[in-house]
Protein backbone atom coordinates (compact mmCIF):
# COMPACT_ATOMS: atom_id res chain seq x y z
CA UNK A 1 0.00 0.00 0.00
CA UNK A 2 2.25 2.69 -1.42
CA UNK A 3 1.38 6.04 -0.51
CA UNK A 4 -1.16 5.67 2.25
CA UNK A 5 -0.56 7.42 5.45
CA UNK A 6 0.94 4.54 6.76
CA UNK A 7 3.36 3.86 4.20
CA UNK A 8 3.93 7.16 2.32
CA UNK A 9 5.60 7.00 -0.93
CA UNK A 10 9.56 7.86 -0.78
CA UNK A 11 10.56 11.53 -1.32
CA UNK A 12 12.65 12.78 -4.51
CA UNK A 13 15.85 13.31 -3.69
CA UNK A 14 14.56 17.43 -4.86
CA UNK A 15 12.13 17.22 -2.25
CA UNK A 16 15.07 16.27 0.48
CA UNK A 17 16.89 19.12 -0.90
CA UNK A 18 14.08 21.75 -0.28
CA UNK A 19 13.37 20.67 2.92
CA UNK A 20 16.93 20.68 3.68
CA UNK A 21 17.19 23.81 2.54
CA UNK A 22 13.47 25.23 3.83
CA UNK A 23 14.19 23.73 7.41
CA UNK A 24 17.29 25.91 7.34
CA UNK A 25 20.18 22.88 6.43
CA UNK A 26 18.27 21.07 9.51
CA UNK A 27 18.60 24.44 12.07
CA UNK A 28 15.21 24.11 11.79
CA UNK A 29 14.48 20.59 13.12
CA UNK A 30 15.71 21.76 16.82
CA UNK A 31 12.46 20.82 18.45
CA UNK A 32 12.37 24.16 20.57
CA UNK A 33 12.37 27.56 19.11
CA UNK A 34 13.37 26.52 15.49
CA UNK A 35 13.06 29.98 14.67
CA UNK A 36 15.74 30.84 16.84
CA UNK A 37 18.49 28.18 15.75
CA UNK A 38 17.53 29.40 11.92
CA UNK A 39 18.27 32.77 12.87
CA UNK A 40 21.50 31.71 14.26
CA UNK A 41 22.40 29.22 11.15
CA UNK A 42 22.31 32.65 8.89
CA UNK A 43 25.77 33.79 10.28
CA UNK A 44 27.71 31.36 8.91
CA UNK A 45 26.81 32.46 5.61
CA UNK A 46 26.73 35.68 6.18
CA UNK A 47 30.18 35.37 6.69
CA UNK A 48 31.04 32.79 3.98
CA UNK A 49 28.84 34.98 0.92
CA UNK A 50 30.96 38.70 2.64
CA UNK A 51 34.08 36.58 1.93
CA UNK A 52 33.36 35.39 -1.33
CA UNK A 53 32.17 39.00 -2.74
CA UNK A 54 34.79 40.73 -1.01
CA UNK A 55 35.28 44.45 -0.08
CA UNK A 56 34.86 46.95 -3.02
CA UNK A 57 32.73 49.35 -4.83
CA UNK A 58 30.11 46.71 -5.98
CA UNK A 59 30.44 44.18 -3.20
CA UNK A 60 27.47 45.05 -1.34
CA UNK A 61 25.49 44.97 -4.91
CA UNK A 62 26.32 41.27 -5.17
CA UNK A 63 25.98 40.70 -1.62
CA UNK A 64 22.35 42.13 -2.37
CA UNK A 65 21.68 40.36 -5.37
CA UNK A 66 22.66 37.16 -3.68
CA UNK A 67 20.61 38.06 -0.81
CA UNK A 68 17.51 39.06 -2.93
CA UNK A 69 17.40 35.85 -4.78
CA UNK A 70 17.91 33.67 -1.77
CA UNK A 71 14.71 35.70 -0.35
CA UNK A 72 13.04 35.64 -4.20
CA UNK A 73 13.90 31.17 -4.29
CA UNK A 74 12.16 30.94 -0.51
CA UNK A 75 8.89 31.71 -1.41
CA UNK A 76 8.68 28.50 -3.70
CA UNK A 77 10.85 26.35 -1.43
CA UNK A 78 8.06 27.54 1.27
CA UNK A 79 5.32 26.58 -0.97
CA UNK A 80 6.38 23.04 -1.58
CA UNK A 81 7.40 22.60 2.01
CA UNK A 82 3.91 23.47 3.14
CA UNK A 83 2.65 20.73 0.72
CA UNK A 84 5.08 18.27 1.88
CA UNK A 85 4.69 18.54 5.39
CA UNK A 86 0.98 19.19 4.96
CA UNK A 87 1.10 21.82 7.05
CA UNK A 88 0.61 25.82 6.83
CA UNK A 89 3.68 28.02 7.90
CA UNK A 90 5.16 24.88 9.66
CA UNK A 91 7.71 26.30 12.18
CA UNK A 92 10.52 24.38 10.97
CA UNK A 93 10.58 26.22 7.69
CA UNK A 94 13.13 28.58 8.90
CA UNK A 95 14.71 29.70 5.53
CA UNK A 96 12.88 33.08 5.70
CA UNK A 97 14.96 33.54 8.96
CA UNK A 98 17.83 33.06 7.50
CA UNK A 99 17.03 34.89 4.27
CA UNK A 100 15.96 38.38 6.37
CA UNK A 101 19.34 38.03 8.04
CA UNK A 102 21.14 38.27 5.28
CA UNK A 103 19.17 41.36 4.13
CA UNK A 104 19.55 42.34 6.93
CA UNK A 105 23.48 42.35 7.61
CA UNK A 106 24.57 43.75 4.25
CA UNK A 107 26.07 47.12 5.10
CA UNK A 108 27.06 45.92 8.54
CA UNK A 109 29.84 44.59 10.04
CA UNK A 110 30.04 41.43 12.10
CA UNK A 111 31.23 42.50 15.27
CA UNK A 112 29.75 41.33 18.82
CA UNK A 113 27.48 44.71 18.89
CA UNK A 114 25.64 44.25 15.41
CA UNK A 115 25.59 40.09 15.87
CA UNK A 116 24.34 40.56 19.32
CA UNK A 117 21.85 43.43 18.89
CA UNK A 118 20.64 41.90 15.52
CA UNK A 119 20.29 38.69 16.66
CA UNK A 120 18.27 39.64 19.90
CA UNK A 121 16.15 42.54 18.10
CA UNK A 122 15.26 40.10 15.25
CA UNK A 123 13.81 37.21 17.31
CA UNK A 124 12.08 40.07 19.51
CA UNK A 125 10.50 41.46 16.33
CA UNK A 126 9.70 38.27 15.08
CA UNK A 127 8.05 36.92 17.86
CA UNK A 128 6.12 39.80 18.98
CA UNK A 129 5.56 41.04 15.24
CA UNK A 130 4.52 44.45 15.36
CA UNK A 131 2.29 45.63 12.82
CA UNK A 132 3.12 45.62 9.52
CA UNK A 133 4.90 42.50 10.38
CA UNK A 134 1.71 40.95 11.62
CA UNK A 135 0.10 41.77 8.68
CA UNK A 136 2.72 40.19 6.67
CA UNK A 137 2.63 37.01 9.22
CA UNK A 138 -1.52 36.69 8.59
CA UNK A 139 -1.02 36.52 4.88
CA UNK A 140 -0.57 32.95 5.37
CA UNK A 141 0.84 32.91 2.29
CA UNK A 142 4.59 31.85 0.97
CA UNK A 143 5.26 35.33 0.14
CA UNK A 144 3.68 36.41 3.63
CA UNK A 145 6.14 33.89 5.19
CA UNK A 146 9.08 35.52 4.14
CA UNK A 147 7.82 39.09 4.12
CA UNK A 148 7.51 38.91 7.70
CA UNK A 149 10.69 38.23 8.74
CA UNK A 150 12.27 41.11 6.50
CA UNK A 151 10.14 43.45 8.08
CA UNK A 152 11.03 42.42 11.22
CA UNK A 153 14.78 43.20 10.19
CA UNK A 154 13.87 46.43 8.66
CA UNK A 155 13.25 47.65 12.50
CA UNK A 156 16.30 45.80 13.64
CA UNK A 157 18.64 47.58 11.33
CA UNK A 158 16.58 50.73 13.13
CA UNK A 159 17.56 49.42 16.55
CA UNK A 160 21.41 48.37 15.45
CA UNK A 161 21.69 52.15 14.02
CA UNK A 162 20.45 53.56 17.68
CA UNK A 163 22.76 51.27 19.41
CA UNK A 164 25.42 51.91 17.62
CA UNK A 165 24.91 55.80 17.26
CA UNK A 166 23.91 55.95 21.39
CA UNK A 167 25.36 53.14 22.76
CA UNK A 168 28.22 51.73 20.98
CA UNK A 169 30.42 48.92 21.02
CA UNK A 170 32.19 50.62 24.33
CA UNK A 171 28.92 48.74 26.47
CA UNK A 172 31.16 45.42 25.29
CA UNK A 173 34.74 46.47 26.71
CA UNK A 174 32.22 47.48 29.42
CA UNK A 175 31.69 43.77 30.40
CA UNK A 176 34.34 41.93 28.68
CA UNK A 177 36.84 41.75 32.04
CA UNK A 178 33.66 39.19 33.43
Amino acid sequence: MSGSPLNPPPLLWSDKLVLWFGRGFGSGQVWVAPGTFGTLAAFPLIWLLKLAVGEGSYSLSIYYAVATFYFLIGIPICRRCEQLLGKEDPGEIVIDEIAAMLLLFGPLDLDRLNIVTGFVFFRLFDVKKPWPVSWADRRKDPFGIMLDDVLAALYTAGCIWLTQRFIGPEIFDRFSHF
